[in-house]
């Protein structure tokens, strides 16, 4: 008897021994399916944007990845399950990058998804961060820690809109333009929509915790942002000003891969040439450089039938490289609008101020990547930050060009400056028929949101559109079609507090959630495991 029970003690391994040996631990086990867990919660995350536009989807993607986090055993593997979230968020959100590069500048496709992937980790670095930091915290349940974690995805947020000149493109507040906590924009702008936006989703993370204590913080978290915004929703916070004016957006649909082909740049002169003149309009809005050369070159048959359709006082804003000068002094061009008149060009224009890097301009040492894209590039002309708006009868209209729109901060100087209307020219063709075309749309109403004003978007191959004080979008084309939009839009006056503020109003937020946080006892752990 005993010998056969010391040979059976011999035949099965000790309890050290198995964990040593057996592959499905339960600690490994989580450590392989925390990650990939985080990646498909983040692929679900952007799938809340547009074009599909759902709010509740972004919440609930986000308490996923928190809950995930807070499963994670070590603040290294706690790091890596927010690195998956936001690669997984990113390398799909922006996936049209790839279409850019590939198609369009003819890098190879290897090439061109490792540059969309290592894109993807730098702005999933940032989700990384905030969860590295948030989730510790959350996993205790302790008082003020959802305020601590709003607070610091919100500060990740932000810093990466500014960042390396910034790339706030899919802010998780953007996912709310149709959802109750777009009242708080105009307050706290888009960046604080997404700070509130984490804090609900902190909080419902916190209530699948079973935990008693954290039902109330976590009612609380989830209830009361909602509830405000709902509660802001009918307030507005500007009123119409002037008589409207007609306005005619023009869609010219010219294949990117034709764009800057000498014969079909001519062909698109004269197609837009007939638009303008095809209906009278006190503002007919051409997209970003819908004139590949600037106005000079226009052959002159062309520029007269223009000239001669804006006889009745109308005004051509024209998207066009204008001559300029670089940082150095050098003589080159600037992306800019220009102003056609009955008389020939206005003593007036827009040059692009916030540039697209290794678009409008190549970062030191980077020269070689630029060098495997077919694309013209150069080092273009930088607007000053503040340009007169231009008038059209009693409205005064304030321009951006293509992504200046993603940069709330940059446009609400100019309606501090007392512009009234909103107009953004784009082309972006040179990524497809993608999402990325009604992700830019989204942008552009919330920007009409939190400055409570009009925003005009003409563009080469779509979204155009005209969205009122309110982003709600009063009439757009079907994308890939030539065509015009004609509207009467009246513009509005009145400054938001976001307007006012800029920036400061978000991180006034920030700040204020973080330091109530640490108020309520939320304190990092002293000993993070690594």
């Amino acid at each position: 008897m005993c010998s056969w029970s010391s040979g059976w003690r011999h035949a099965i391994p000790t309890t050290r021994a198995r964990r040593a040996t057996d592959p499905v631990r339960p600690d490994r086990l989580r450590r392989a399916v925390l990650p990939g867990a985080a990646f498909a919660a983040g692929l679900v995350h952007a799938a809340a944007f547009a074009p599909l536009n759902l709010w509740w989807l972004q919440l609930l993607a986000l308490a996923a990845a928190i809950r995930l986090a807070c499963a994670a055993a070590t603040l290294r593997s706690t790091a890596l399950v927010g690195l998956a979230f936001g690669f997984g968020w990113f390398v799909s959100g922006v996936a049209w990058l790839f279409v850019s590069m590939h198609r369009y500048g003819g890098m190879p496709a290897p090439m061109a998804a490792a540059a969309l992937m290592l894109f993807a980790l730098y702005l999933g670095a940032f989700a990384a961060a905030s969860l590295a930091l948030g989730a510790p915290v959350l996993r205790q349940a302790r008082h003020g820690a959802a305020l601590l974690f709003a607070g610091a995805w919100g500060a990740g947020e932000m810093l990466r809109g500014w960042l390396f000149t910034g790339f706030p493109w899919l802010s998780s507040g953007y996912a709310h333009v149709d959802g109750p906590l777009a009242g708080l924009a105009p307050l706290v702008g888009a960046h604080g929509v997404g700070t509130l936006a984490a804090l609900v989703a902190a909080g419902l993370a916190l209530a699948t915790t079973g935990r008693r204590g954290a039902s109330f913080a976590a009612l609380a978290c989830v209830g009361l942002p909602l509830l405000a915004g709902l509660a802001l929703g009918p307030v507005r916070w500007s009123q119409e000003a002037g008589e409207p004016i007609r306005v005619r957006l023009l869609q010219g649909n010219v294949p990117q891969q034709l764009k800057f082909d000498p014969q079909r740049s001519v062909a698109a002169m004269q197609a837009y040439a007939r638009s303008i003149a095809a209906q009278p309009a006190d503002l007919v809005v051409l997209p970003e450089t819908a004139w590949t050369l600037p106005w000079s070159h226009t052959p002159q048959a062309i520029a007269d039938a223009i000239t001669a359709s804006l006889g009745h006082g109308g005004i051509a804003a024209i998207g066009m490289p204008l001559p300029a000068t670089t940082r150095r002094g050098e003589p080159t061009l600037a992306n800019s609008v220009a102003a056609i008149g009955a008389g020939g060009p206005l003593p007036w224009r827009y040059d692009k101020r916030h540039l697209v890097p290794f678009g409008e301009f190549v970062p030191t040492g980077f020269g070689w990547f630029v060098r495997m894209m077919n694309i013209p590039l150069g080092d273009f002309g930088r607007g000053t930050p503040h340009q007169p708006a231009l008038p059209v009868r009693d409205q005064r209209l304030a321009f951006n060009i293509c992504y200046e729109d993603i940069f709330g901060r940059e446009l609400a100087p100019q309606v501090r400056d007392g512009a009234t209307i909103l107009v953004n020219l784009s082309n972006i063709a040179w990524f497809g028929d993608s999402h990325a075309l009604p992700q830019h749309l989204q942008i552009a109403r919330m920007r009409s949101i939190e400055l409570a004003r009009p925003m005009l978007r003409a563009t080469n191959t779509g979204m155009t559109a005209a969205i009122d004080a309110r982003g709600r979008v009063l009439g757009a084309l079907e994308p890939y079609t030539e065509d015009a939009l004609a509207i009467e839009l009246r513009g509005s006056a009145g400054l938001t507090p976001y307007a006012r503020a800029g920036d400061l109003a978000p991180a006034a937020l920030i700040a204020l959630l973080a330091l109530a946080g640490l108020g309520l006892g939320a304190r990092l752990p002293h000993k993070a495991a690594r």
